[in-house]
């Protein structure tokens, strides 16, 4: 809630309060009237019982019972319109209503500061500090969030993914079967609890990490933790060709991805054990920084490399994501790292690789990022080796812009 929604409910607060409190101005002259009215109105009723008498259609007694329930209306009548304008016209009841609105406005600013959205804010500015590791004052403030709201399952995750990036499996654990208790079918906590009971594990697969990764594949069947689980289970078990299945369709949900490096070799490693030698790249390019342009650039600034059809569509036939500090780099690419099936590398017969610093962190080009181009390469049996610099400043946008899938 913002501060500007939090006044207009706070002033809301106040006249909630104050109105019934505020001095009124007297209202003595319709009270008289209304009591004369009152008067004359048990002058015709005593009238009426008195000729009701006569014509004999009452007897005495009945009389009698009819005018003083007359006479106790006209009582209680007098006594709500006297009680409803006595309105004190000092200031007697302006202590009171000063007291309420400092209790009102205390209550409030307390319950804003410990529960709305102050904490939350804090927290935001935190979070948004560029760091690569977790602060020990962000789990802090984590956990404490969390003793005032235990039902935010949003930090209650984030809280889990910081321990165990801070090499804490055991405190990540606890947070995530504390969520799985609230959210059960979550397929993805449940895909990062598996993977936190593999670290604490010492990177082993026990049957309980087993037992989560099948769970979460049987509803996900392209959960890319879930999977990565089953490749390792297969290879610590042996079974290559299994292991190779699972990290291959892996690298199919996201083959730009820094992960889908890691996974490839492990692919290598399963077909080295199968006595398997790797297929040879389509293309391998060798990527650097030009000089002088490293030392403007935070390590973290994401770095696209990507191979096109030359003069086709502006999409990437293959891609991978890296960041300024991962230069250089030598690059290999094969059809696994084909951003889509319908378009395998080995089917693009001329080709351009390009290598870009993404200043604004887009896949897209922006102006001010840094790129390096070549081509066009002719791809044939042999690999396709290129030496590629990134040195050329990106000085507008492009009308067809690359987008390889981050």
């Amino acid at each position: 809630m913002s501060w500007l929604g939090f006044g207009g409910l706070l002033i809301a607060a106040l006249l909630f309060v104050a109105l019934p409190l505020w001095p009124r101005k007297p209202r003595s002259h319709r009270t008289r009237l209304g009591a004369a009215s009152n008067v004359a109105a048990f002058r015709a009723r005593r009238q009426e019982l008195d000729e009701q008498q006569e014509r004999g259609e009452i007897d005495a007694a009945r009389h009698r019972e009819l005018l003083a329930e007359a006479e106790r209306l006209l009582v209680a009548d007098a006594g709500v319109d006297s009680g409803a304008n006595a309105v004190p016209q000092h200031g007697g009841g302006a202590w009171l209503l000063a007291l309420a609105g400092i209790v009102v406005i205390g209550v409030a600013v307390a319950g804003y500061m410990r529960l709305g959205a102050v904490p939350d804010l804090a927290l935001r500015a935190l979070l948004a500090q560029d760091s690569a590791t977790p602060s020990a004052e962000l789990v802090t403030r984590l956990k404490t969030r969390l003793t005032q709201r235990p039902d935010n399952t949003y930090y209650r995750l984030f809280l889990a993914r910081l321990e165990l990036e801070a090499g804490h499996p055991e405190a990540a654990l606890a947070a995530y079967r504390e969520l799985l208790k609230r959210e059960p079918d979550a397929t993805q906590v449940r895909a990062e609890y598996a993977q936190a009971l593999f670290l604490a594990a010492g990177s082993q697969i026990t049957d309980g990490v087993r037992a989560e990764a099948e769970q979460v594949l049987a509803r996900d069947p392209g959960n890319p933790i879930a999977l990565g689980l089953r490749g390792i289970s297969a290879f610590q078990a042996g079974d290559y060709r299994a292991a190779i299945a699972a990290w291959d369709a892996v690298i199919a949900a996201a083959p730009a991805s820094a992960e889908a490096d890691a996974v490839r070799g492990a692919i290598a490693a399963a077909r080295a054990r199968l006595g398997e030698a790797p297929p040879p790249p389509l293309v391998r390019i060798a990527v650097t920084l030009g000089a002088g342009v490293a030392p403007d650039i935070a390590p973290d600034t994401p770095v696209f490399v990507f191979v096109r059809e030359w003069q086709g569509p502006p999409m990437p036939v293959a891609a991978r994501r890296l960041r300024v500090a991962d230069l250089p780099v030598t690059l290999e690419f094969d059809d696994t790292a084909s951003l889509t099936p319908a378009r395998p590398l080995a089917s693009i017969g001329k080709i351009e690789v390009v290598a870009r610093v993404a200043l604004g962190g887009a896949p897209t080009p922006s102006p001010g990022d840094i790129e390096g181009r070549a081509g066009p390469f002719v791809r044939g049996a042999e690999t396709v080796a290129v030496e590629l610099v990134i040195d050329q400043v990106v000085a507008r946008s492009p009308g067809a812009a690359e987008s390889p899938r981050p």
